[in-house]
Order: structure tokens, then sequence, then C-alpha cells
């Protein structure tokens, strides 16, 4: 696999953006988190849940179902980061975002909690794979208003299903083919939520390497007017399909 990552805290005083792209050695999963919380309680979040889901991940058995695992680590980090909210009143009502990919070589499991999202190019077409849990989703899956109305919709920021925020969350969690050469992207909506999904396609299709990419999305996202911290985190597979 070949991973490139940025993180930029934007127009924002602090970062609250977190993300995680294994190092050698260690089992492949890519997440990224977009905390939430008064008082920088927004990056405690996401940073104890991205450490929580690693650490599941990582001493769970290898042959382990993908997507019980995922969903079982991100029960966890919901406990750790709740309770956590609960003993420090600084950081009450803190929450995250997760979206994350665990990864083999035909196929990836991809768990997603809020509004940030992972995207499939499989060299010729961008596809969101995630849903949003939010309430302009709703509006929009429900048909009260169109896509183009949700980019500019007033409370499009407003997330209906948060990491820590109740004692129990269920994460969206399936399995999804893919080949050598295809690329997912994952980020916070400080991206998705300014860039269009034709102009991230535009940028991902001409450019071949994955950090120039990740530079052009974020550069293009701020140039869009990007309030909040964006965070893009691709992953090229370089890797042999074993049914080829």
């Amino acid at each position: 696999m070949i991973y490139a990552y940025r993180s930029d805290t934007g127009l924002r005083k602090h970062n609250e953006d977190s993300f995680y792209v294994p190092g050698d050695g260690e089992r492949p999963v890519v997440i990224v988190a977009d905390g939430m919380g008064g008082h920088r309680a927004g990056e405690v979040a996401s940073s104890r849940a991205i450490e929580r889901i690693v650490e599941y991940t990582a001493k769970a058995p290898a042959g382990s179902s993908s997507i019980a695992l995922l969903r079982q680590a991100v029960n966890d980090a919901n406990r750790d980061v709740f309770e956590a909210a609960l003993l420090d009143g600084s950081c009450a009502g803190m929450g995250t975002t997760i979206v994350m990919a665990l990864l083999a070589p035909d196929r990836y499991t991809v768990a997603n909690v809020g509004d940030s999202r992972l995207y499939h190019y499989d060299g010729t077409k961008l596809r969101r794979v995630t849903k949003d849990h939010s309430y302009v989703q709703e509006l929009v899956s429900s048909g009260l208003i169109t896509e183009e109305q949700a980019k500019d919709h007033p409370q499009r920021n407003l997330v209906t299903r948060a990491v820590g925020t109740s004692r129990f969350e269920k994460a969206d969690v399936a399995v999804k083919r893919w080949k050598k050469g295809d690329v997912l992207m994952l980020c916070s909506d400080g991206l998705c939520g300014v860039v269009d999904d034709i102009d991230m396609e535009r940028i991902i299709r001409s450019t071949e390497d994955l950090l120039d990419c990740c530079d052009l999305l974020t550069e293009l996202a701020l140039k869009m007017g990007s309030t909040d911290n964006i965070t893009v985190v691709m992953v090229r597979n370089a890797e042999v399909d074993p049914d080829a």
C-alpha cells in the first residue's frame, strides 16, 4: 500500500482533526476523525478515539471477522471518549466523527460514524462509499431538499451521530472490493463540505503522486473558503490481487 496525507488547521485556531496511517509492519488500517467540543475537547476526542481503535485492531487475532473487528473497535473508542467526558468537566459533550478502512489486497472494510467520508477511485470514476450521519443528509434522503441545496444549507455541519456523545454508538460497516491501482480517499468535511465530488475526481484523475494530490485538494478547499480544519488521507492499492 502507498499512503499520503495532509492535515491543515485552515482558518481555525486549533486542529481538532486527527488521523492515522500505519507504519511498516503495522496492521493496515487508515483513519480520519473530526472532533467537536469546546476548549479543544474536540482534539481530545478525535485523538483518543483513534488511539483506542488502533490499540484494539492491533491486538485482534489475524483471523477475526473484519466487520466484527471494526464494529467493536468503534464501540471501544465510543466508551473511552464518553467516559473521559464524564470525568473531565472541560470535555463535557465532546465527540468525534470516525471514518476508517481495514485494508486487504482484494477488499477493504469501511466503518463510519458522522460526516467524515471515504471515497473510492477505480481509475475511471470517484464514488462516495460512506453515507453521512447528518441532518442535511436526512433531508436529502427524505426528498425534502436536493444534493445541490444541501451544499449551502445553514445546518449542513450538524451531525446526527458521533463517537462519544452517547453511551452506545453503532458504526456503519461494509466490505468492498478493490483492485491494484485503485485509490481510497478519507477526509473530514473541511474538504468534502466545500469541494464538489466532480472537482475532487478531476484532481485525483490528473495527479499521479498522492502527496501532490493531498496538497492540491487541501489548497482547493482553502481557496473555496473552507472555514474548518481540513484532513485528507489517501491510499493506493499496490498489492497483488490474490484472485488475479
